[in-house]
């Protein structure tokens, strides 16, 4: 069979997708991913296929100079909507290119996160079985998410927010009757649903798990080899305590004042600290380092977390999968989208703490904080046994299964209608 994978181009998307690609490559599925040149070399890695997409459909550069977008408030979701919304619409205006592309496929699939606009709209337009592959939450019956999502926002988005979403508004009903494009609205890239929904979270971790019917599988996650060690002396983290401290790869990660607090509260302590700034910032401009802290703009996360005794995070879904995968306790501290509910999660199933902005800039709370996860036997206990949960929920394998049965199932209903 042949599947067309549609992921938002971002390391948090694209990632938790690689291991389902690579593993229907293995069993002989043909497998086509339209990305950017970004994700180029990790999408030939799994053997899939490459279709280049614009670098205007990923991330706007424009977020990394956006002051006062970090932070964990809703006030920072506030300030990256316009962006957010003017991607969408550059989306909506590429989709029918994108759609004419992918009709010469002849797939028999269509697999997409619900953020890639031309995904969504690429399985309607071309009528072939199509399902959402979820990067984070399942939160289309998820009560508990959508009002700690409302509550993060803190009152209406401000003018230009709602200037932002009737253009897009506009721009989705002018493409609805120009090419037949499915309408869209800000909310479509978080609440569509499928009659398959694929969810690298355990059923015990998604809120309101028994809200969600047998269209949605929670697979967990999948934790394979990224191959993207480069020249990183792991040989410098034998036989010492770690400490992994990384905000993700996103724009928000620009946190100058935060890793410089981190040098001050670990400075000649008993840790090796492995620090990922984000290739946005360049290391020099934090001053030198302390010499039992090693900075990089990007380090290999796995290979790190599996020497690491505790990991500071921004708590992205894919950074705190891969941290509870391998049984890290977890310091979040949340700067973004679904990250505050990440680290209500991970506080709330005892298996890791959330930190205030005040104690993450405070270097004594915050030294407090990662000694305490690495001392206290009850956190690793609670890991040990959310690490069953993880491993038993099936991974990528389990999502291949589903999702050939559901394109053969799917593509058998097609032909018995033609005939």
């Amino acid at each position: 069979m042949k599947f067309l994978f549609f992921p938002m181009p971002a390391h948090g998307h694209v990632n938790p997708m690689l291991p389902l690609i690579q593993e229907l490559v293995s069993r002989g599925d043909e497998v086509v991913v339209y990305v950017t040149r970004e994700f180029e070399a990790a999408i030939r890695h799994t053997g899939a296929s490459l279709r280049l997409l614009d670098d205007s459909l990923g991330i706007p550069p424009s977020f990394a100079g956006m002051p006062g977008l970090a932070g964990g408030s809703g006030q920072a979701m506030k300030k990256a909507m316009p962006l957010l919304m003017g991607l969408m619409r550059r989306s909506l205006h590429a989709t029918p290119r994108l759609v004419e592309q992918a009709r010469a496929e002849q797939a028999d699939c269509v697999v997409y996160d619900p953020m890639a606009v031309w995904g969504r709209s690429a399985g309607k337009m071309l009528g072939l079985p199509a399902a959402i592959f979820q990067t984070s939450f399942g939160l289309s019956h998820s009560p508990t998410i959508q009002n700690a999502m409302r509550a993060n926002m803190k009152g209406p988005p401000p003018p230009s927010a709602l200037l932002a979403i009737g253009r897009l508004l506009l721009t989705s009903e002018v493409m609805h009757w120009r090419h037949g494009m499915p309408r869209m609205n800000p909310q479509s890239a978080f609440t569509s649903v499928e009659d398959l929904n694929i969810i690298p979270v355990p059923r015990a971790y998604q809120p309101d798990a028994g809200n969600f019917d047998d269209r949605f599988l929670f697979v967990g996650p999948s934790v394979l080899p990224r191959n993207d060690r480069g020249d990183f002396p792991l040989e410098r983290l034998e036989g010492k305590p770690v400490l992994l401290i990384s905000l993700g790869t996103t724009p928000m990660n620009m946190r100058p004042d935060f890793y410089k607090t981190c040098f001050e509260a670990f400075r000649d302590t008993r840790w090796q600290v492995v620090m990922a700034c984000g290739k946005g910032l360049d290391p020099a401009t934090l001053g030198p380092a302390p010499s039992n802290v090693l900075v990089r703009q990007h380090v290999p996360q796995l290979e790190v977390l599996e020497r690491a005794r505790v990991f500071l995070t921004h708590g992205g879904m894919n950074s705190t999968m891969e941290g509870l995968w391998h049984g890290v306790p977890l310091a979040v501290f949340p700067q973004f989208a679904d990250q505050p509910l990440n680290a209500s999660r991970v506080t709330g199933l005892g298996l890791g703490t959330t930190l205030s902005a005040q104690d993450a800039l405070d270097p004594k709370a915050l030294r407090e904080t990662i000694e305490r996860l690495d001392t206290d036997p009850g956190y690793r206990t609670r890991l040990a046994e959310f690490q069953k949960e993880l491993r038993e929920a099936g991974g990528h394998r389990r999502a291949a299964d589903a999702l050939q049965k559901f394109a053969a199932a799917r593509r058998g209903g097609a032909r018995q209608k033609a005939a």
